[in-house]
């Protein structure tokens, strides 16, 4: 989960940040709340291509899966 909010994505500023805002609960993929141990599976994916990342209330990240 790490990896994909900050060392592939650029989503967030850094691993240590990745970490925090997991550890505060306030990151979601596609609308629900995920922990840090969470893993990103094709279920996951909105037409077959795409996952939501949230930060917050504001803060999105389209991930295009290809």
């Amino acid at each position: 989960m790490i990896g994909a909010l900050a060392a592939k994505t650029n989503f967030l500023a850094s691993n240590g940040d990745a970490r925090r805002a997991l550890k505060e609960n306030a990151i979601s993929v596609n609308k629900e709340k995920v922990k840090e141990e969470y893993t990103i599976t094709s279920n996951d994916l909105i037409a077959n291509k795409y996952v939501l990342l949230q930060r917050g209330k504001k803060s999105y990240f389209l991930l295009n899966v290809e």
